[in-house]
């Protein structure tokens, strides 16, 4: 875990929705009421101050050459885990670096407000104005948190939960002052600001305003959070986006940006959008290398110093030197395949594509065509003969086992108001993706996720014979209407095919019933859909489940367990037979229009949804007509047979 003295996020969330830029609401660790503490996390130019000469320890180095080429960086970092005791100096006591934000406070008690500055270490307490005759200004206001003369008394104040965004990755605080005095000009000097949050016990949104006490002007804040998308709330007061990117510095902004700022809550989802690339390694070609010596080079922090002293062979024997001693080992014989390595990571890395759909095509060709291979640290699968699997064997052409996989998942960038699209390309335009950092670094954050998967290959011949049948008129529409928002987003469009809403939509009905009988929770398990919808040539018809708990090391075995010939054809059985009836049928079945944006049809929460770190499409596009067949309208299931059986 990351700290902040006793403030923890997980690491897997650091690459995720609690990233570079994002906002997260600790415990204040001083206060004994549960007040909290508004923290953005800074740029990834801040993270490498903490270590000794910026040099970034070896540890928390990931290397996987496909997405390292693909990003073009040299190497990815996992976020430091606080660490009491370690014996290296330059990982004990490492912190993340927060800065606050917003910077508006208010008084929970009193109402009084307080501006404070970006890099305060202690959260602010109320300590109303006194003027010259040193008497308390405003006294009916602000007596009550007056009286507290000593500081410890005093009521830590709570960060207000209104901001400004805008979709090109800005964020500020709201412009209280400006909204307050649109008639007047603002002095600090002269005026005090006090936030009232609901009366008489109503905290609705159309109760909160902010009051100056001196000019004796106030307004609700109703009218900047309900007004409409056309509808220019600051245009009385002069306000536009100000640039701010406080996770670079306080002093960094864009000038000039032209879009509209938004009024949002704090914690609204959008907030902060993260831009994550994920990739499923695939072990380097070096032909056979002794196990021993394949450990020694896979440990984290002996490849980084290789990658450091390849260039000269005297240096690499001397950093190597001590640790072949050590195990062991046959100099000659790690020298080789220190060798062969370097060639295979640099045979990767050319063939590696930005094209999202070629990228994953290389992992679905290498699944299918990987020779046994025992030595295989990083991915350890089994083709398990389809004869086993009985009637099984009619809908897929290959089912693999997979004992032993790595998922590397790297935070990229973010976004604000609207979400990347997470199958776009890198330079693929959309939503203003806002830099990490100040300066193009050679590393970005990122984690490696150790599990185990069940990798399901369709018979091509089936789901032909099957799409001739099937009526799509609904899933043309879904398309259109999927696109249009697309559009709108300045995203490419994707032309869906009904093999694609079959995989979709049959991997969601699995991983809902595997969560019952496999050991993981549904939001533990992840799906890799390798659907081709753009060349023929590359031709995909493979989905791949696996385990997506970020922090866990190794895996437990359990859902492999369940693709066992013995026990699978009776989980997928179950999860037709559940998919057969939804508690919102016939609404939910007859329905071709649901969901966000209207992109779904037979398909709702009852039935088909699962957690959103699961899915790669945000629960969009399925359709379980797809899979069970519509009586009705004379629609084919693709697995008809099997439930009728």
């Amino acid at each position: 875990m990351s700290t902040l003295a006793k403030r923890t996020i997980r690491r897997s969330q650091i690459i995720s929705i609690f990233g570079v830029g994002s906002i997260y609401l600790f415990k204040n660790q001083y206060s004994k009421t549960g007040d909290q503490d508004s923290l953005m996390l800074a740029g990834l130019d801040a993270w490498e101050t903490m270590f000794e000469n910026n040099k970034l320890p070896d540890e928390w180095k990931i290397f996987e050459p496909r997405l390292q080429a693909r990003l073009n960086k040299e190497f990815f970092l996992e976020p430091p885990d606080f660490r009491q005791f370690s014996y290296d100096k330059n990982l004990k006591y490492k912190t993340l670096p927060y800065l606050r934000f917003p910077l508006w406070y208010y008084c929970p008690q009193c109402g009084c407000m307080h501006e404070s500055s970006t890099f305060a270490q202690d959260s602010p307490r109320c300590s109303p104005k006194i003027g010259q005759n040193g008497k308390l200004i405003h006294e009916k206001h602000f007596k009550s948190c007056a009286k507290n003369n000593e500081t410890w008394k005093k009521k830590f104040l709570v960060p207000v939960r209104f901001m400004v965004i805008c979709d090109q990755g800005h964020i500020s605080d709201f412009p209280f002052a400006e909204w307050v005095h649109r008639k007047n000009k603002y002095d600090p000097n002269k005026c005090e600001l006090r936030f009232v949050d609901g009366r008489g016990g109503n905290n609705s949104i159309m109760n909160v305003r902010v009051d100056c006490v001196r000019c004796n002007e106030g307004y609700s804040l109703a009218e900047a959070i309900n007004s409409s998308e056309d509808v220019d709330v600051f245009k009385n007061i002069g306000y536009k986006c100000t640039g701010n990117k406080p996770w670079l510095g306080s002093a960094q902004n864009d000038r000039g940006c032209k879009s509209s700022p938004k009024v949002v809550l704090r914690q609204a989802s959008n907030v902060y959008y993260p831009v994550v690339k994920s990739s499923i390694f695939i072990p380097i070609k070096t032909g056979k290398i002794d196990r021993n010596i394949l450990e020694f080079l896979n440990k984290k922090e002996i490849w980084s110093g290789i990658k450091e002293y390849s260039s000269s062979k005297e240096t690499l024997e001397a950093f190597l030197s001590f640790h072949i001693t050590k195990l062991n080992l046959d100099k000659t014989k790690v020298l080789d395949a220190i060798n062969l390595k370097l060639k295979g990571i640099e045979d990767q890395k050319n063939e590696t594509v930005d094209d999202e759909e070629e990228f994953k095509f290389q992992e679905y060709n290498f699944i299918k065509n990987k020779e046994p291979n025992e030595e295989d640290l990083e991915l350890k699968l089994r083709k398990i003969p389809m004869d086993n699997y009985k009637e099984l064997k009619n809908y897929f052409s290959n089912i693999f086992l997979i004992d032993s996989l790595i998922e590397t998942r790297v935070q990229t960038g973010f976004t604000r108001m609207l979400p990347y699209d997470p199958n776009s390309n890198s330079n693929e335009q959309g939503p203003n993706i806002q830099s990490t950092s100040l300066e193009n670094l050679n590393w970005l954050p990122g984690i490696t996720v150790k599990g185990e998967g069940i990798f399901f290959e369709f018979d091509e011949k089936k789901i032909e014979k099957w799409e001739e049948k099937i009526e799509t008129a609904h899933l043309l529409e879904i398309n259109d209407r999927y696109n249009k928002v697309r559009s709108e987003r300045g995203l490419q469009e994707r032309k869906l095919n009904t093999k694609f809403f079959l995989i979709h939509t049959f991997a969601h009905l699995l991983i809902n019933q595997l969560s019952y009988s496999c050991g993981y929770g549904s939001a533990s398990l992840r799906e890799r859909i390798y659907c081709n919808l753009n060349n023929e040539d590359n031709k995909m018809n493979g989905v791949l489940i696996y385990t997506a708990s970020g922090d866990s090391e190794g895996s437990l075995g359990g859902l492999v367990r369940e693709g066992e010939p013995e026990n699978l054809q009776k989980v997928i059985e179950q999860a037709l037979i559940k998919a057969e009836v939804c508690s919102y049928d016939p609404v939910c079945l007859d329905h071709k229009s649901q969901g966000l944006n209207g992109t779904n049809a037979s398909a709702c929460h009852a039935c088909s949804f699962l957690a959103e770190t699961s899915c790669e499409e945000a629960n969009q596009l399925l359709d379980r007509t797809m899979i069970i067949g519509d009586v009705i309208k004379n629609i084919p299931g693709f697995f008809d047979e099997l439930i009728k059986n």
